[in-house]
């Protein structure tokens, strides 16, 4: 089913490209609503410079932001909110402004970025330089999320019960060149880590913030056996949301590199503030209807674990509660472990081998919603417009 569904995804990406030399793009709703929903037709770079236009509508004016992918590609995106088979038209206006608050980057530290919409902190990227003689607070890159309103950080960084979790971050169990000596990105208590190279690029405007970043991943040698581009995206989104995509594309640089691990050790997970381990009985998990039948206070065990394509955890932090939904883009591999813990820590893991120059790349979008938390059929109406976005046509 994941195959399929990523197949109509190309298909619908197709669509996109098709609008790449117009000025103005119509996007057909599916069977489904369309509320801030991100969407985006590809042009050609040499037509629009990066920044800021505005698209008018039926509905009236909204920015858009021209992302430049390189010398040939950009992207413009806009947020779509339209009915269920509606078709809206687009058009580029160059006498309407626009104006609002902009997703811009803060050098904080020494090795600390913060992503704010206006003066509001939206994302956090910690990126320490390894030191030897301190590799537990430096062993690893990841972002901190805020709470949708920006007053506090909803995810743990160094310390707490297992220290290694930190926000959201990725890691594996790794095998290189048939070696059962493992290599552990998850743990990194070592010298084995994942490790910050560069900022390829920031994004900043008024609809769409985010960077683009090399990571090297090395061995208990401090040699590179894994080349990781990481993606993210934060989108506008209504008061008390955040919605934020992640593309981690990793490139062996071994013959082979088998990476490894289980549910629990391994993958891109979200892990939340430290404050909710020290109060699990507050946390509740929110399933798709497949697994609706499981108590939403107990974590899962070790059957029925396969293939979620999205899964969500509500939790409380000083007296506010928060739901972060975590989805799978069904581009993914099959045969995805889902993995939960009480103390606020979730996602999948699944093995993967790569010969020297292929390539794994991963897909995932985070919803946080503060207050009252979101019903099932609001996130799967999330994930099925991430999984099949509305096309985008001349």
């Amino acid at each position: 089913m994941k195959n399929l569904i990523a197949i109509l995804f190309v298909l619908l990406s197709v669509s996109a490209l098709k609008a790449s030399n117009t000025e103005s793009w119509v996007v057909e709703s599916p069977v489904r609503d369309l509320f801030y929903e991100p969407v985006f037709a590809e042009v050609s770079a040499q037509n629009f410079d990066e920044g800021v236009l505005c698209l008018s509508s039926k509905y009236g004016v909204q920015p858009a932001q021209v992302e430049r992918l390189d010398d040939q590609k950009a992207r413009i995106w806009w947020l779509a909110t339209q009915t269920a088979g509606e078709t809206v038209r687009y058009e580029y206006d160059r006498n309407a402004n626009c104006t609002q608050a902009s997703f811009t980057w803060q050098h904080i530290g020494p090795q600390s970025d913060r992503l704010s919409l206006g003066d509001r902190p939206v994302l956090q990227y910690e990126f320490p330089v390894f030191d030897y003689e301190d590799i537990e607070l430096t062993k690893k890159p990841f972002h901190h999320v805020y709470s949708p309103n920006g007053t506090r950080l909803i995810t743990k960084g160094a310390g707490g019960l297992f220290p290694h979790h930190r926000g959201i971050y990725l890691g594996y169990y790794a095998y290189i060149d048939g070696s059962d000596q493992r290599v552990d990105i998850w743990h990194a208590r070592n010298g084995e880590r994942s490790e910050h190279n560069r900022v390829i690029r920031q994004i900043e405007g008024p609809v769409v913030g985010g960077h683009v970043l090399s990571i090297d991943w090395k061995d208990l040698e401090g040699e590179n056996f894994v080349d990781e581009v990481r993606e993210v995206r934060t989108f506008l989104q209504p008061d008390g949301n955040l919605l934020i995509d992640i593309r981690s594309e990793l490139t062996a640089l071994r013959d082979k590199v088998l990476l490894g691990g289980d549910r629990h050790h391994a993958g891109l997970q979200f892990r939340a503030a430290q404050e909710v381990a020290d109060n699990q009985e507050a946390t509740r998990f929110i399933r798709p209807d497949a697994w609706s039948d499981m108590a939403d206070d107990e974590e899962l065990g070790n059957e029925n674990i396969l293939d979620f394509p999205w899964n969500a955890i509500f939790f409380e932090i000083e007296g506010k509660t928060y739901t972060v939904a975590y989805l799978s883009h069904p581009s993914n591999p099959d045969g995805a472990e889902m993995s939960e813990r009480l103390y606020g820590r979730f996602g999948e893991f699944f093995k993967q081998e790569l010969t020297r120059g292929e390539s794994l790349v991963m897909n995932y979008r985070f919803w946080v919603k503060q207050g009252e938390a979101p019903t099932r059929y609001e996130i799967q109406e999330r994930f099925e417009n991430y999984a099949t976005p509305p096309a985008i046509i001349k």
